[in-house]
């Protein structure tokens, strides 16, 4: 019975001994400074994408036999006869517009429609319907198809020319005894959707 009281007590003193070397409570000491040691993990930033201007997807087309829907075409030009692809024409048009379509129609001597879309920068676009109103046209923003939309008057009731603009795109009409109006708009919807 001895050894085994004697491993309880060699057993408690040096847990004693253990516990008194790291509290340092043996003999008034005072305790050990408790170090707290916190680890804050650092997020890895994430990169913020830059903003970028987009501008809406247009869909230019590129026969002038496909133009809007085919009654209302009919309607307007079916008549006519298709005479050029519109080049040469001296036309209102933003500094360094590229023509993409030109659709001259013609029937008989005093009926046509002329149609020019070209594209340049949209700042060339921009600054050339703010020259528009000079020229006599009288421009509004068209709620339909969120274009800037410009008309001037022909010398007679029958004729007019019409100019749609927006973001890179300049659209051109010019019609004489045609009402080229519900075929335009068509056109309008067709590219900018």
């Amino acid at each position: 019975m001895p050894r085994r009281r004697s491993r309880l007590l060699s057993a408690f003193v040096g847990a004693c001994a253990v516990a008194l070397a790291l509290t340092s409570c043996a003999s008034g000491g005072s305790p050990a400074p408790t170090v707290t040691v916190t680890v804050t993990a650092t997020p890895t930033p994430t990169p913020t994408p830059t903003p970028t201007e987009t501008t809406a997807a247009v869909t230019l087309p590129t026969d002038c036999d496909e133009l809007g829907t085919e009654a209302t075409r009919q309607e307007t030009v079916g008549d006519m006869t298709l005479q050029s692809n519109g080049e040469g024409f001296v036309r209102p048009a933003p500094d360094g517009a590229t023509l993409e379509l030109g659709c001259d129609w013609i029937v008989g001597e005093a009926s046509g429609v002329l149609l020019l879309i070209s594209t340049a920068d949209a700042d060339a676009v921009s600054a050339a319907v703010d020259g528009l109103p000079a020229e006599g046209y009288t421009c509004q923003v068209a709620d339909d198809f969120g274009a800037e939309y410009c008309v001037l008057p022909g010398q007679n009731d029958d004729s007019e020319e019409t100019i749609v603009a927006r973001d890179e795109v300049w659209i051109y009409m010019s019609t004489v005894n045609r009402n080229g109006r519900a075929f335009l708009s068509e056109i309008v919807q067709d590219i900018f959707g």
